[in-house]
């Protein structure tokens, strides 16, 4: 005789293979992502004798082309309350007399069939006005993709992610990859961290 299997126990298994075929996509999703390096991501490459506060700050960030009034600073909990004893070192971009920005060529270049994501965690000063910004992948100083949407509250972080699919035939193919961060209107934008990955487009 022979048995058919139960409605639940066909439920379970079909649930298992789904589970498992996820995670294999995921891990090879994860597995063929790649990290593009930038030079001094997270701004503390130029450190700072001084004590954390709005006063210990430098002209010049080691890696990246300065826009006006831009420079690198050892933020204290009175510019945002979750920094450490020791300080966060972070980008200033902009003033309250004239915007600023950052920009750096990568050594990675515009390939076809592929998805670069580029991450920025953007912040807001606690003592400080906060304007806006403008995040921009570019490729031989032409914008790929922009974007301007977190909206960080005094003394916070939040993270601008921007995506660009290449395509089978981009106008920029081969040429280098750059970013760049602006600040909007006369106010400052803090920026904490840069990241940009690249992975295989699916076909």
């Amino acid at each position: 005789m022979t048995h058919k299997p139960s409605t639940r126990r066909f439920l379970a298994r079909t649930v298992a293979a789904l589970a498992f075929l996820t995670a294999t996509l995921a891990t090879t999703a994860m597995a063929q992502s790649t990290t593009i390096p930038i030079l001094n991501p997270r701004f503390n490459m130029d450190t700072l004798p001084c004590s954390p506060g709005g006063n210990c700050n430098s002209y010049g960030i080691t890696g990246w082309v300065t826009g006006p009034q831009t420079y690198v600073l050892k933020a204290s909990t009175s510019q945002f309350p979750s920094a450490p004893v020791t300080g966060l070192y972070i980008a200033l971009v902009g003033t309250s007399t004239s915007s600023g920005s950052i920009l750096q060529t990568v050594g990675a270049t515009v390939q076809a069939n592929t998805t670069y994501i580029l991450s920025v965690e953007i912040g807001a000063r606690a003592d400080e006005v906060f304007t806006g910004y403008q995040v921009m992948l570019m490729a031989g100083n032409v914008t790929l993709v922009s974007g301007h949407r977190a909206t960080p509250v005094g003394g916070t972080f939040v993270i601008e992610t921007i995506t660009y699919q290449s395509g089978a035939t981009p106008a920029q193919l081969g040429q280098p990859l750059q970013i760049l961060v602006r600040s909007m209107g006369n106010g400052q934008t803090a920026v904490a961290n840069v990241g940009l990955t690249s992975m295989p487009t699916a076909q």
